[in-house]
Parts: structure tokens; sequence; C-alpha cells
């Protein structure tokens, strides 16, 4: 049996400084049955014109993208609709996957058939590369409860082809926390495991959405949990506020007298 093809969406907008690395670490990989879904979101530092030269490099980077700018959320949506393989994931562009990223959480995923979606740790790395220590994410324990609070499934996730159309795929309603929103669903239908390698670096730099748009994803991270709580029927029991730093608390409701 032939390895199985992993679809991998990559959102191209005005990365062009760190785009090449992010897509030789594809090229690099052990496990050589990958198409990259780069979606091209109307770029204006030449990063499109970088996209255009990999696609015509190699076929298995395939350029989508109508030239304009319609934001994360929609590009990964938007990409992940062409998607051919058994499994898919997400590479942004400025970021790396370690050489054997996809041949080990494809080899746990096919060990684990029940499983709707695995993850990895990461390393921080800064503008040039350079490790800066752990990601600190992964270290909370998985569970669907504890994911309302704190999004440990975070780089480098691996789902289930069938279980990310199941699903209806991500939200573009959700932004920049689209991820987020689409763990938070599978979470709830599906099996998580977490591999304890790291396999992703994720770069930290002034201009990331995580960086210079927090406020944005702190509003869109709520309104997922928010959804959650209604899809568990929590919302009636516990009320959702935001803490210290902009962590998300949930709490239990005051007993009402209808309910005393």
């Amino acid at each position: 049996m032939p390895p199985p093809l992993v679809s991998i969406a990559i959102p191209v907008f005005d990365t062009a400084r760190f785009l090449p690395a992010a897509l030789d670490s594809l090229l690099a990989q052990d496990h050589a049955e990958w198409e990259a879904l780069l979606w091209e979101d109307g770029s204006t530092d030449g990063s499109a014109e970088i996209a255009t030269a990999y696609a015509a490099r190699d076929p298995r980077f395939r350029l989508l993208g109508d030239g304009r700018n319609h934001g994360i959320g929609v590009g990964l949506a938007r990409a992940l609709r062409e998607a051919r393989g058994a499994y898919v994931g997400v590479l942004d562009g400025d970021d790396l996957l370690a050489p054997d990223a996809l041949s080990a959480m494809v080899a746990f995923m096919q060990a684990r058939p029940q499983l709707g979606m695995a993850y990895s740790e990461y390393v921080e790395i800064d503008e040039a590369g350079r490790v800066l220590g752990p990601g600190t994410r992964f270290r909370t324990p998985y569970s669907p409860e504890r994911l309302l609070l704190d999004f440990m499934t975070y780089h480098f996730r691996l789902v289930r082809a069938d279980a990310y159309r199941a699903l209806g795929g991500f939200d573009p309603a959700l932004d920049v926390s689209t991820d987020y929103d689409f763990c938070l669903r599978l979470s709830e239908r599906y099996p998580v495991e977490h591999l304890p390698r790291a396999l992703y670096a994720y770069r930290i730099r002034a201009t990331s959405v995580s960086q210079g748009n927090r406020l944005r994803q702190v509003r869109t991270a709520f309104e997922a949990v928010q959804r959650a709580l209604q899809r568990r029927g929590m919302d009636a029991t516990h009320a959702l506020s935001l803490g210290v730093r902009a962590r998300h608390v949930l709490k239990p409701k005051p007993a009402t007298d209808a309910a005393r």
C-alpha cells in the first residue's frame, strides 16, 4: 500500500522574507507524498511571486486564490476545499516543519485509526531562525473540557480528512481563531491524542497575528468558546468571562430560584 497523501494548507500573505524556508521545509520531508495548497491572499511584498515560482518548480505545490485579500479564515477554508489527501494540516507561511514531521504524524495516526486528530510539540524561533526554546501550550494535558480554556492542541496538527469534512471544515467567520474553533468542534466528536515530539518551529515576530492583532484574536477565541458552550449545553449553567491577561474564566452560574 502506498504512503497516504497529506494535504497541507499554507496561507500566503506578506511573508516573503520567511516563505522560502517554510516551503523548503516541505521539500525536505522524508514523507514525499504531500501536496501544498498555497492560498495567496493578496500579498504586496513579493510572496505571490515566490509561491508561483515554487508551484512551477514542483507540481506538489498548488497555487490557489484570486489575488484579493480575504483573511486567514477564508483562506484556510477555501484552500482545504481543494484537499485530495487522506490527512490535512496547516503550515503557516513563516514557520517550519521538522524533516520527519509528516512521517511521524502519519505513523502515529495510522497506528491509532480511531483518532480524528493528533498534535505534536513545537519550538519557538526568532525572526532569524534561532531557537528560543520549547513552546508551552502542549504542556497542558489534553481533554475536551480543558480545551475550553487552553488551546493546547496547537502546532503541529494532523486531521483525518474524512473527519475534517464531516465537521464542515474551518469556519471562516471565526477569522484568526478558526483553527481553535475547529479543534473545539472536533474534540466533541472524535478522540484526540498528543505526540510528544517537537515537529514544528513557530516563529515569533513583531508583525505576526498573535502579536499585532491580539485583541482580534481574543475576541474571536471568546466567540469560539461561547459557541462550544452552546453546543455542549453548558451555556445555561456556566458563564464565560475574560480574566487576567485575557485568559478565559469559566464559572458555574449562581443557581436561580427556579433551579433550586
